[in-house]
């Protein structure tokens, strides 16, 4: 199976743009960089940061907690009467959400959860203060998701970077954990990422999505838009293929092929190089 991922990705390499595709792409726009306008469904992950920043915040006041009782608390409110946590209307608002239980066992060997169940929703986050990871288990997978619609336009101010794929698409699955890693280091700076599925419905992104772990926006649409937008995008024929716009909505860069940093650090060196200097323009 990994081989025959690494010939589809090196073939997805070798697919360059043609003069007909940019020819398109320049046909359907204003000028010759602005990229085409398109709204799309969208689905994203829910961001609970919110409630991962409090449970840090518990997880600080406990240690302060037993390094002056050398004993760990038990309880939320041992930590409240000693005021090691800091009262504010979130923090009210979350007490009032959210239900917080203490495992933090005395015994060294044992392991330290913090675990939060939402009083208004079926999701229970669990927090592991050793491997500092955060687990969210729910019935529903719904619960996770936000579901909403994307314009392109409504994004200008912010570096874009629009990725053609498909879940069937091995090099496109193989994309994923470094697109994973770019949305982490860049949105908060400017990045928005789209992953733009061709041919998927919801049921199936939602899957995919809770399955690969994928934190950037995936967008879809029918088999009208879809076409349309692919036509306007100088017909995309071949996935993966991706697309970078600076803050004017202008197509700066075009990279046919997989973008994998292990097997290509070259282009995976080119984007990055290009996100930031796009993100430091006006």
């Amino acid at each position: 199976m990994k081989i025959i991922l690494i010939f589809l990705t090196i073939i997805s390499f070798l697919l360059s743009l043609t003069d007909e595709q940019k020819s398109r792409i320049n046909q359907k726009t204003n000028d010759d960089l602005s990229a085409p306008n398109f709204t799309l469904k969208t689905i994203e992950s829910r961001n609970f940061d919110d409630i991962k920043s409090y449970i840090k915040d518990i997880y600080d006041a406990s240690k302060i907690f037993q390094q002056q009782s050398k004993i760990w608390p038990l309880k939320m409110q041992q930590l409240i009467d000693k005021d090691l946590l800091t009262e504010s209307k979130t923090d009210n608002i979350l007490l009032n959400e959210w239900e917080f239980i203490l495992e933090l066992s005395n015994d060294e060997n044992e392991d330290k959860i913090i675990i939060a169940n939402s009083l208004n929703e079926s999701i229970k986050v669990t927090y592991d203060t050793v491997d500092d990871y955060f687990s969210f288990i729910t019935p529903d997978e719904n619960n996770l998701t936000i579901e909403s619609s994307v314009t392109l336009d409504s994004l200008k101010g912010k570096v874009v970077l629009i990725n053609f794929w498909a879940t069937w698409c091995g090099p496109c699955r193989m994309e994923i954990p470094d697109f994973n890693e770019l949305y982490r280091d860049y949105n908060d700076k400017g990045l928005e990422v789209l992953a733009i599925s061709i041919d998927d419905g919801r049921d199936a992104l939602l899957n995919f999505k809770n399955a690969y772990n994928i934190f950037y926006p995936i967008l879809y649409g029918t088999r009208s838009e879809m076409s349309k937008i692919q036509m306007e995008y100088g017909g995309i024929y071949s996935i993966p293929i991706t697309f970078l716009l600076n803050k004017k909505g202008e197509v700066i860069r075009v990279y046919p092929g997989a973008i994998i940093k292990q097997f290509d650090p070259g282009m995976y060196t080119d984007l990055v190089m290009n996100i930031e200097n796009a993100l430091l323009s006006k």
